[in-house]
């Protein structure tokens, strides 16, 4: 099925298809008109067994998994271009720099009417490896008591019993990239400790961070003391209620092991593996009707020629475009909210009310401090000089200065997992959350900043070149405000509208205050405060902000999203508001499977990189089993 506003839009631009190129009147060396040559694209097949339409991180682990017994012929299409276009992605110091750059979508989500109206940015990977290639490094699981309620919902083989030795299998074992830091830089190997049973040989390196802030260790052990969280062996095994370091997707060398870095890599040379960059996909096609409804394509763009072309799927096509684009694309082609595509001129082909909605996401928060020099890495983004002496330790001056160097750390990769118990949740009018069972997990995140974070003047604070800071950070976990993703065109082109809409329950605004209480205790702990520069050390949002309401203006201010947008395509049974079935298959249509983040029913009560590589291992897994190949 052709979307007639997108093909009319692209021969508009670009004079694209062969026809429209062959009217362009040219001239040869005598002068006489003659047509000029159709421009050279990327070379693919007509027709493929399988389509991936997006080479983010759960589409790179689809990529080599489906290409590894070279029984079928696969195509991955790739609306970016490569994470090496910026090369910057492959560094932790190198990660402040990746935002609005060219492998960043650069969204915004619309005004937020609980938030005063703020707009804020929403970072999203725009290249092979999609988010993987650009986020914080940070690599956990989460607790097994959330897979077991993803099973509970109604998606039986994605409890944690399940799915655990999918997370094994795609990580390295961390025997061979263990950081165990450096005694000069106030690391303390008893914070670096790991289960070797929880890794194996996969293509995903593992590992702990370089450079450690003198204030990061005692960070740990204030949580510890003023969170009440023990200090796990390894926060990887199945219950992360507690604190050390963060585990990173880090190499030996302490290089980025993102989806494209390992996934890809390890398939990129296999005869079975086509792989398209800047070919964002404008339509899936189907055949039929009703019951018969069948995906049997794409049309995309190639931005390399301009030429829109399409691909036949013999098998399946596969959606792994990530929360906003997979539903995003199955809306411009018809299939989603009926109101929503009829608003913009779309015939559905297929209603699905859920389609883009119950997007689940974590949003984080920060109490912001002056402290003493050598608490903080400030000056890295004070001092140009400064930051090229890091980056000169880092590249040119042999392995142990690379450990020694800032570039090999991010600004806060060491976080704290925090659950209420039943008692306190009820003491701040939070019984809500024992209501709809969101218990058994971390509650709320505790995230560590070697730095002002966010960066940036708000009303309440302007960051000064002469000072040093570092940020104690909190995300709700637990969060039940739903937001939703829309079109606002027919044209996938156009970005998506993102409606994250934090905050809207009230629960969520009472989780939002008394974490905030916790992040002023974190800094009056000991462990920290004897690194807090003067009396009046917190500078945002200041001492003078004490009531609930003032607390909640600084959230509204200085929130970002932690993003780790979910759920658009719930995998949960269509009654109760799914998108797809448990072997990953949208309701209603035959051949189409989404395989990404936006499948999550409920959020880990973790960083989402690591689930979201696991979901594209048992996607794998299910699509092989289906055809024959496991």
């Amino acid at each position: 099925m052709w979307n007639s506003a997108v093909v009319s839009r692209v021969l508009f631009a670009g004079l694209a298809l062969s026809s429209v190129v062959a009217a362009v009147p040219g001239k040869s060396k005598g002068g006489s008109q003659q047509e000029p040559p159709p421009p050279k694209g990327q070379s693919f097949k007509k027709e493929y067994d399988f389509i991936i339409v997006g080479g983010g991180t759960a589409g790179l682990v689809l990529a080599d998994r489906l290409t590894e017994s070279g029984k079928f012929e696969v195509v991955v299409l790739e609306y970016g271009g490569l994470p090496t276009d910026v090369e910057s992605y492959s560094t932790a110091g190198g990660n402040q720099y990746l935002g609005s750059s060219q492998i960043d979508y650069g969204f915004s989500t619309v005004p937020q009417p609980q938030m005063g109206g703020r707009i804020m940015p929403y970072h999203r990977g725009r290249c092979l490896g999609g988010s993987s290639a650009i986020n914080g490094l940070y690599y956990g699981r989460g607790t097994s008591t959330i897979y077991d309620k993803w099973e509970s919902l109604g998606n039986p083989g994605w409890s944690w019993e399940d799915v655990h030795p999918l997370f094994i299998k795609a990580s390295f074992s961390l025997t061979s990239t263990t950081f165990v830091g450096n005694p000069a830089h106030s690391t303390d190997p008893r914070f670096e400790t790991h289960d070797a049973n929880e890794y194996s040989n996969g293509p995903l390196q593992v590992g702990y961070q370089g450079f450690i802030p003198k204030s990061n260790v005692p960070f740990i052990k204030a949580c510890n003391e003023s969170v009440h969280t023990p200090i796990l062996h390894d926060l990887n095994s199945g219950d992360n209620r507690g604190v050390k370091q963060g585990t990173m997707t880090f190499d030996a060398n302490f290089m980025r092991s993102s989806s494209y870095d390992s996934y890809y890599m390890r398939a990129k040379d296999r005869p079975n593996l086509t792989t398209l960059i800047r070919a964002p996909v404008l339509n899936v096609n189907f055949e039929g009707e009703g019951e018969d409804l069948t995906a049997v394509g794409i049309t995309f763009l190639d931005e390399s020629s301009g030429l829109v072309s399409n691909i036949t799927a013999k098998r399946e096509v596969i959606l792994s475009a990530g929360a906003f684009h997979s539903p995003a694309l199955m809306m411009v082609s018809g299939i989603g909210p009926q109101a929503e595509l009829e608003s913009v001129g779309i015939t559905p082909i297929l209603v699905n009310e859920n389609i883009g909605q119950h997007m689940n996401d974590h949003n984080a928060f920060s109490v912001i401090a002056r402290v003493k020099p050598e608490a903080s890495t400030s000056d890295i983004g004070n001092d140009l000089a400064v930051l090229q002496n890091e980056q000169k330790e880092f590249y040119f001056e042999g392995f142990t200065e690379r450990w020694h160097s800032r570039w090999s750390a991010p600004s806060g990769c060491t976080n704290c997992f925090q659950e209420l118990p039943d008692e306190e949740l009820r003491s701040f009018g939070a019984q809500e959350i024992i209501d709809l069972n969101i218990t058994n997990q971390a509650h709320i995140e505790y995230l560590y900043e070697s730095i002002a974070y966010p960066g940036g003047a708000n009303k309440f604070f302007t960051p000064l070149p002469n000072e040093s800071y570092i940020s104690m950070t909190a995300s709700n976990l637990a969060a039940t405000s739903r937001g939703n993703v829309t079109i606002g065109s027919r044209s996938i082109l156009d970005y998506p509208t993102i409606n994250p809409a934090y905050f809207t329950t009230d629960v969520d605004r009472k989780m939002a205050i008394h974490s905030f209480k916790y992040l002023r205790a974190l800094f009056k702990n000991p462990n920290l405060s004897v690194f807090l520069d003067g009396p009046d050390a917190e500078v945002a949002p200041g001492s003078a902000v004490q009531s609930d309401d003032d607390i909640l203006d600084w959230v509204y201010t200085n929130v970002l999203p932690n993003w780790h947008a979910s759920g658009t395509n719930q995998m949960i049974p269509k009654d109760k508001g799914g998108v797809v079935d448990p072997r990953l298959r949208v309701y209603g249509v035959k051949n189409l499977r989404i395989c990404d983040v936006s499948i999550i029913p409920f959020l880990p009560d973790v960083n989402i990189v690591g689930p979201v590589y696991m979901i594209g291992e048992k996607g794998s897994e299910l699509i092989r089993e289906d055809h024959g190949d496991l």
